[in-house]
């Protein structure tokens, strides 16, 4: 027998059956348990994918910490049964429930000690509050990350459908489900092959024809999201979420933050990490970060075997800045450094305004006092920033359909940590809409460097003053207010995600604004809303079109620079060249 620090599949009992539930309906796993006699604490996967089918990979790591392994299909998927209105149930009305008789009976096997956690990102993130929320007796922690549902942080980010997220809801129903499901049946699970395709396996409809038929915030989104104060009101054991800032996925990073500051008053143990990377980095896998694997093993070993390891007395905040993972290899990400917080924001967060000026500056001087004054004009939509990988970000955007906007070089380091918000004033010639997408980038000497995107619908640009606050400009989203040609209209909007940046001396921020776009960049990506058009940006006394950035006053960055090639889900260009954009009238 090899030490627990170095299992191999020989070294385990794997098995591959089903969970029956009270109802009778048959929810598919797969186990990993260690071939030595003993009880152990056990970790618990629970997702729409293939958590029915994890390989030993996977399972690894919590085995090689001491862990039994549990992988299960949410009901409807995968090889689990269950009749459902479609893939996946993202309210879990019996999603919820069944995962919590599978926690309980994880907790009567006669490998386990009682004590089970939940892991997951993504579409496995989400399942762990609703897990939660029914209050499984033996459920002792969840660790969840890189989740956001609803229609905000999933359906319609700044009111745009992502074109990209219905081709991985397709691909997740009719590829990656049966891909699991054949290798169970590969596996010599014959019921799986029976069920598959039967009436005790039934999806109604799909879930992308659902999200189309839903365009605005309505009841339908309203009991589809995790991020409520209803359901996160039930939710009690210790919870830790992980999100990383250039995480596209509706802006999960935005959602983790809403969901840990706003509705988790009844948890007691919770704890937020937060980095900068994509929607990969969370794991557990082979494509997440080591320090992701080792702030979740804390946790787990702290609230579910109950080591005392120190994490419960730590702020309840920890923020990574400029994580790096070198050789490409996340397995050796290693941060810059590490702040910690007991709020978000951080108190010594200070919101300074910066003037977007008709000179295409970012300016600390209010509109009046020089010539500044004026707007801008750009043809929209022409102009789109596409920052989905390095290939994509080198093609500039067309100059005429976008403006950009640029701070003179700083000259001491500026540390952001928060939300920026913009607040411009629009008007459109033609149409009766316009979409909106911008980009904030660094720019250094020899380079510029993606940091976030924002997005809105311009006829969606309602605020709901009731759950806006000083980090984040919520939206309604509930009834489209079309624009009138000529008419000037306030835009106030946040990114898509919080940041975590410094500027450092030398550089500086540059703004993009420009229009959507249906060829995918990162998972976004949408058929711009309007007609063509020329619309403007106004910078007056009147129409201070502005950035609010988040500023900690005397911060420094406490690292060098990184390699800019070994960030991810941050593009860069090698680009000395600052172009305004715009059309040549006034």
């Amino acid at each position: 027998m090899k030490s627990a620090e170095d299992f191999t599949e020989a070294d385990v009992f794997r098995n591959i059956a089903y969970v029956t539930m009270k109802d009778e309906t048959r929810i598919a796993y797969i186990s990993y348990c260690p071939k030595k006699s003993g009880r152990y604490p056990t970790v618990f996967l629970y997702d729409p994918y293939i958590a029915n089918s994890t390989p030993f990979e996977i399972a690894k790591e919590f085995l090689d910490a001491g862990y039994a392994f549990v992988g299960a299909n949410l009901p409807g998927t995968g090889c689990s049964e269950g009749v459902i209105d479609f893939w996946h149930e993202q309210r879990m009305i019996k999603g919820g429930p069944y995962g919590a008789e599978v926690v309980e009976w994880i907790a009567r096997q006669p490998w386990s000690d009682g004590n089970i956690g939940m892991v997951g990102n993504s579409s496995a993130g989400q399942p762990q509050f609703w897990v939660a929320a029914e209050r499984p007796p033996h459920l002792r922690a969840i660790v969840a990350s890189g989740f956001g549902d609803g229609y905000e942080f999933l359906g319609y980010p700044g009111g745009m459908l992502p074109l990209l997220e219905g081709a991985w809801a397709i691909d997740s129903e009719f590829v990656t489900g049966p891909r699991g499901a054949e290798w169970r049946i590969n596996q010599g699970d014959t019921e799986c092959a029976n069920i598959r395709g039967s009436d005790r396996q039934v999806i109604k409809t799909s879930f992308f024809d659902a999200w189309r038929n839903h365009p605005l915030k309505d009841e339908f989104w309203d009991s589809e999201t995790l991020v409520s104060k209803e359901l996160i009101d039930r939710v009690t054991v210790p919870s830790m979420i992980i999100g990383a800032w250039q995480e596209a996925y509706g802006g999960a990073a935005m959602a983790n933050v809403r969901m840990f500051t706003h509705f988790m008053q009844n948890v007691k143990n919770k704890k937020l990490v937060l980095m900068n990377g994509d929607h990969g980095i969370n794991g557990p896998g082979p494509r997440g970060y080591s320090l992701v694997d080792k702030e979740r093993m804390k946790f787990l070993d702290r609230w579910v075997k109950g080591v005392k390891n120190g994490i419960d007395s730590e702020p309840p905040i920890t923020v990574y800045w400029e994580v790096q993972q070198p050789e490409g290899d996340p397995k050796k990400s290693v941060e810059g450094w590490v702040t910690h917080h007991n709020t978000w924001p951080d108190p010594k967060v200070e919101r300074r305004t910066f003037y977007l000026t008709a000179d295409a500056q970012i300016s600390p001087e209010k509109p009046g006092a020089n010539s500044n004054e004026g707007s801008r004009a750009y043809l929209y939509p022409t102009g789109t920033e596409l920052y989905g990988d390095n290939q994509q970000f080198q093609v500039r955007p067309y100059s005429r359909g976008v403006l950009n906007y640029r701070t003179a070089p700083v000259t001491s380091d500026m540390v952001l940590l928060g939300n920026p918000e913009v607040v411009l004033y629009l008007s459109i010639d033609n149409g009766d809409d316009a979409d909106v997408e911008l980009t904030l980038k660094d720019v250094a000497p020899d380079g510029v460097l993606f940091v976030q995107s924002g997005l809105l619908r311009a006829s969606l640009r309602a605020i709901d003053n009731e759950r806006t606050y000083v980090d984040e400009v919520v939206h309604s989203f509930r009834k489209p207010e079309k624009l009138v040609p000529g008419e000037i209209y306030e835009l106030r909007m946040s990114f898509i995600s919080p940041i975590a940046h410094v500027v450092r001396q030398g550089h500086s921020l540059e703004l993009t604004i420009g229009a959507t776009n249906p060829i995918p960049h990162s998972v976004l990506g949408t058929i711009p809303a309007g007609a063509a058009s020329i619309n403007r940006v106004y910078h007056s006394a009147q129409y201070s079109s502005r950035i609010l950035l988040p500023v900690i006053p005397g911060a420094v960055a406490q690292a060098p620079a990184p390699a800019y090639d070994a960030l991810r889900g941050q593009p860069y260009r090698k680009d000395d060249e600052f172009v305004p954009g715009g059309l040549p009238i006034q």
